[in-house]
Order: C-alpha cells, then sequence, then structure tokens
C-alpha cells in the first residue's frame, strides 16, 4: 500500500509529465491534446476523492466557473487543465476554489505577462537602462537632501516626475537622448557623493539604493513603454489571419460605409473599447484584445479586402503559448507542497 507521500509525488510526476506534453504541442502547434486532460481526469479525480472526499468534486466544479469567469485571454483547452488539475488540490479552499489553483493560474498569468517584457527590454535596453540610471541619481540626490535637511512630503511630487518624465520621453526624443546622455555620468555622481559625504554614503547604502532605484525604474519603463506602443507585433496577410490572432489594429466601420484602420497602442485601445461601452463610437469596431478573431471577424475582414476597402494586411501582436508558463508555476507550486522550495530557503 502506498503512503500519502509517494502517491502524491507520483500523481504530481505524471502531471507534470502530461503538463511537459502539453507544453509541447502548445509550442509547435498551438493545441492542448485531448488525450492529456482525459488523462489528468482519469488519475486526479478518484485520487482527489480518496484523499479529500467531496471536497475535491466540489473544487472541480468551482474551478471550472472560476476559469469560465476568469476566460477571457484563456482558451478551451487552459480552462480544462486548470479545472482537471483542481482534484489533486483540493487540501485548502477559498470559497471551493483550491488555494494551489488560484495561485496556479495568477502566477501563470504573471509569467506570461512578464515574459513579453523581455522583448521589449531587448529591444529598448538602450534607452530604458541609462535613463533608469538618470532617475536614479536624480532620485538618490533629492532623497539625501531631503533626510538631511529635513524636508518632507517630496515623494508624490518626486514619483509622479518620474512616471512623467518616462512618457515624455517616449513622446519627445530630444529629451530621451539628453535623459540617455546624463545616464552615463553616474559614475561620477556616486564617487563625488562619496568623496563630499562618505559617513552618509555608507550608513544609507547609497550605493545599493541605487542600483535598486534602477531595477525599479526599468520595471516601471517597461510598463510604459508597453502602454505606449512598444508591444512586439508584425504585419500579417489578411489571408495569411487566423482564428486566435490577436490585432493591433483598430478597424472602423463608419455608418456611411467609410473603413478606416488605425494602428493602436494598448492605452487608445482601452479608450476605444471605454468609448465604444459608452455609445460614443460612429459606426462599428472591430477589437480583438483578449479573445481574439472569431471565424467571423475573419470572413468581415476577408470581406472588407476583398471590396477594396483594407488594405491587404494588418499588425498582428506576438502572442506566445500560455502552458510552458502554465508548467513552470506547476513546478513552483509542487515545490512549495514538497516543503523543496522552503528547504532550500531555510
Amino acid at each position: 500500500m502506498f503512503g500519502f507521500d509517494n502517491l502524491i509525488l507520483g500523481v504530481y510526476l505524471f502531471n507534470f509529465l502530461l503538463i511537459l506534453t502539453a507544453t509541447y504541442t502548445d509550442i509547435k502547434e498551438r493545441i492542448i491534446p485531448h488525450f492529456v486532460i482525459i488523462l489528468m481526469l482519469i488519475v486526479n479525480l478518484p485520487i482527489g476523492y480518496y484523499f479529500f472526499g467531496f471536497d475535491a468534486i466540489t473544487s472541480f466544479f468551482a474551478t471550472l466557473i472560476l476559469c469560465l469567469i476568469l476566460g477571457v485571454g484563456m482558451g478551451g483547452g487552459d480552462v480544462k487543465m486548470f479545472t482537471a488539475l483542481s482534484p489533486l488540490f483540493a487540501a485548502e479552499t477559498i470559497y471551493f476554489v483550491p488555494k494551489d489553483i488560484s495561485i496556479l493560474i495568477g502566477l501563470s498569468a504573471l509569467f506570461a505577462a512578464i515574459f513579453p517584457m523581455t522583448k521589449i527590454l531587448k529591444n529598448y535596453w538602450k534607452d530604458i537602462i541609462p535613463s533608469s540610471a538618470y532617475l536614479a541619481m536624480l532620485i538618490g540626490i533629492i532623497v539625501s537632501i531631503t533626510e538631511i535637511y529635513s524636508i518632507g512630503n517630496t515623494k508624490t511630487i518626486l514619483w509622479s516626475y518620474i512616471i512623467l518624465s518616462i512618457f515624455i520621453s517616449r513622446k519627445i526624443p530630444k529629451y530621451r537622448i539628453i535623459s540617455n546622455k546624463l545616464g552615463y555620468i553616474t559614475p561620477i555622481y556616486l564617487i563625488g557623493f562619496y568623496l563630499l559625504n562618505p559617513a552618509y554614503f555608507v550608513s544609507e547604502n547609497v550605493l545599493i539604493s541605487f542600483f535598486v532605484y534602477i531595477g525599479q525604474l526599468s520595471l516601471i519603463s517597461l510598463v510604459i513603454y508597453a502602454l505606449t506602443g512598444a508591444e512586439i507585433s508584425s504585419k500579417k496577410q489578411i489571408s495569411d489571419l487566423k482564428e486566435g490572432d490577436i490585432i493591433r489594429d483598430i478597424v472602423t466601420i463608419k455608418e456611411n460605409g467609410e473603413v478606416t484602420v488605425e494602428n493602436a497602442n494598448i492605452l487608445k485601445r482601452f479608450k476605444h473599447m471605454i468609448y465604444g461601452e459608452m455609445g460614443k463610437l460612429e459606426g462599428k469596431s472591430l477589437m480583438t484584445d483578449g479573445e481574439g478573431l472569431s471565424d467571423e471577424n475573419l470572413e468581415l475582414l476577408n470581406k472588407l479586402q476583398n471590396e477594396g476597402k483594407i488594405g491587404g494586411e494588418l499588425n498582428v501582436l506576438t502572442t506566445y503559448p500560455f502552458v510552458p508558463f502554465v508548467l513552470v508555476a506547476y513546478c513552483v507550486i509542487t515545490l512549495l507542497n514538497m516543503g523543496v522550495i522552503n528547504y532550500l530557503v531555510g
């Protein structure tokens, strides 16, 4: 007779292999095979019921409902996978949804959001790092002055300027060039600071704080760059578009039959969506953030192209398979449950 630890370890490993298989097919073909979900259900439901009783069943249905509610941007295969895993994690639940499944969904979404940021950093690091160094230097100077001379209520104004500065650098090239050049003098700032006030430099960890600020400002810059149009996209022929593709363009069909195509960043698309919900837009708009293109959308675009109302290609956002991020998050959850991470950290 298997003990709890051996049996649960075996099931964890079995599910890992299934998710690994789904990761391969998701990368290659953007599908999750049915046999993966079926095998998960065949194993996880009985094992979950054996250990956790009826809680495993309620967790199954509660997770299904949660995934359907959060389903914008989540494919049907992802919903099935999270649901099929849920009976295995029914030991602790929040409103009948396993706590570990909630963390698994959250971590998967977080990893999926962070990964595209690495692409933006790869493309724009020559702007982001120097300007972040300049802003970190500015923060260090102002913070030290306010602390030495006991000046209060400056943080809100300072960080407001920092965020505004990053936005301005995206819109005004000359300002961005100046910010970048100022970033290269930060070594002089650090050396000069140490020579002027070595006691404060050491006691307040100015050097460490400087690099922490650079990290924080780089992350803020990545988010602002993404919001202001640095999303990774490519042009694609309308005839090559597939169901699920997310177009960056806003296609608007006006009441007089005129069609406009606007290459819009995420802020413009969000604003357009809000205006649409408020009924402030003229005509009908096609936006695919979240769920992607449907068969009806593809038919409409091909019709508009055949009628000569739009060009032959649109800007399509680069998206990534979701299951690889689920695999990483699953490894984190299982290692935590097995105490491996706590052992390594502790």
